[in-house]
C-alpha cells in the first residue's frame, strides 16, 4: 500500500519537474556594458524591444530567451559606451550621445 501511494505521488510531482527542469533550459546571454557615463541600454529580440534599462558606469547582467541586438546610448556629450554580448567582440562609440549597437 505504502509502495502504490509513493508512486503515485511521484507519478503526480513528475510533470511539475519536468515543466521546472525544462524553464531552466532556456537560453541565457551575458551582456556587458562599460562606459564613463550614464547610458540607457535597449536589449531586443527578433520580435522588438524586451528591456530598457538607464544605469551609469558599467554593468554586467544576463538575460534568458532569445537576443537579438543591444543598443547603448551614452546621455552626455563625453565619455564612451561600449557593449558585447556573450564575450563577443566589443563594440564601443565616444562620440557625443553616441550609440553602440552589438547584434548576435
Amino acid at each position: 500500500m505504502i509502495r502504490r501511494l509513493l508512486a503515485c505521488a511521484l507519478l503526480v510531482s513528475l510533470p511539475g519537474a519536468v515543466a521546472l527542469g525544462l524553464a531552466g533550459c532556456a537560453k541565457r546571454h551575458h551582456i556587458n556594458i562599460e562606459s564613463n557615463t550614464c547610458w540607457t541600454a535597449v536589449v531586443d529580440n527578433e520580435g522588438g524591444p524586451v528591456a530598457v534599462g538607464n544605469e551609469c558606469g558599467n554593468v554586467n547582467f544576463r538575460v534568458a530567451g532569445d537576443v537579438h541586438c543591444v543598443r547603448v546610448t551614452n546621455l552626455n556629450d563625453t565619455g564612451f559606451v561600449r557593449v558585447r554580448i556573450d564575450d563577443g567582440v566589443f563594440v564601443t562609440n565616444s562620440a557625443p550621445r553616441g550609440t553602440a549597437e552589438a547584434c548576435r
